[in-house]
């Protein structure tokens, strides 16, 4: 009898909560909401002192960012890009020496380019081209932000390009855990002119590829780069349980786990504060209290979702 006692005061207008589930009142809101910011910095701090029972784990298969960018390729009249191995690692080292230097950039703190991992991995290019991600937690998610970006939708949707490689790396950066993608598109040296994949014209011309330079150079430039991040000392990668994909083996995913718990939260106050609004319409409920105060406090208690839920970035 008390638990159901405690279940009415809690979720159901009645008369020990002022006509007003206890859930709904303006201090329950705040405290919720506390509660999932607290939540996430829980989860920071365990991922950084136990690494091995908490990760940044995403479920990113590199086979399903391939899979997803022909797609996109696809409804865009635009050949399918072919997985190249080489590329692949390429990528693959590319978010490792970001993790190991600690830098977010196309270019690395040194000057190092990303062309120069297409090189140590010996694939010689007439076309280049990368597209960066972090944070994401699904292959979906990244590849969309991609196409909303118009610099990076425009690497997608390059007719000159024939192949592509995808890294996914996991760690500490800059002293974050993150997840980052690395994409990576190219065009071998010896590929024969008329084996590209053109772009049909639509009120001009289509281009023509130019002759192959006599030294690899990238005709086509990274999505416009930001300022490298200085760092004083190199962010230490730490050693981690990897697959063939490079992404970590972890028991438990905050990305899932913080999405997850928000949604399941702000579902439960949506569907608590409905009911209420029914109950309180049929039975021509008077309320001594104001709504406004809950109202804030609720809408309070979603931004503090939201901010959790942010999106990843591209660059």
């Amino acid at each position: 009898m008390e638990f159901i006692k405690l279940v009415k005061h809690l979720f159901v207008p009645h008369e020990s909560n002022n006509q007003k589930a206890k859930i709904l009142h303006p201090i329950s809101l705040f405290l919720v909401a506390l509660g999932l910011i607290s939540f996430q910095f829980i989860l920071s701090f365990t991922s950084k002192s136990f690494p091995r029972v908490l990760g940044y784990a995403a479920n990113i298969n590199p086979s399903e960012v391939i899979r997803l960018t022909n797609e996109q390729r696809a409804v865009n009249g635009l050949g399918t890009l072919k997985e190249n191995s080489a590329l692949s690692q390429a990528a693959l080292a590319k978010g490792n020496d970001m993790l190991a230097k600690g830098y977010w950039a196309h270019f690395a703190p040194d000057g190092t380019s990303p062309w120069s991992f297409f090189l140590n991995f010996g694939y010689k290019y007439k076309y280049a081209g990368e597209n960066l991600a972090r944070d994401f937690s699904d292959p979906g998610s990244a590849v969309s932000a991609w196409m909303n970006s118009p610099t990076h939708r425009e690497n997608i949707l390059n007719s000159k390009y024939q192949e592509i490689g995808i890294g996914v790396v996991e760690g500490s950066l800059a002293g974050v855990d993150t997840t980052i993608i690395v994409q990576f598109f190219g065009t071998p040296l010896n590929a024969a002119p008329d084996s590209i994949p053109q772009v049909e014209a639509k009120g001009e011309a289509a281009t023509t590829p130019p002759k192959a330079p006599s030294t690899p150079k990238p005709t086509i430039v990274p999505t416009p780069t930001l300022t490298p991040i200085p760092v004083a000392t190199p962010t230490i990668v730490p050693e981690e349980i990897s697959n063939a994909t490079g992404s970590s083996i972890t028991f438990i995913s905050p990305f899932s786990s913080t999405k997850g718990i928000s949604l399941l939260v702000t579902g439960i106050i949506i569907m608590i504060l409905s009911i209420d609004l029914i109950i309180v319409k049929r039975n021509k409920i008077v309320r001594s209290g104001g709504k406004t105060l809950a109202h804030i406090a609720f809408l309070g208690m979603i931004m503090a979702v939201i901010l959790i839920l942010k999106a990843g970035q591209v660059i």
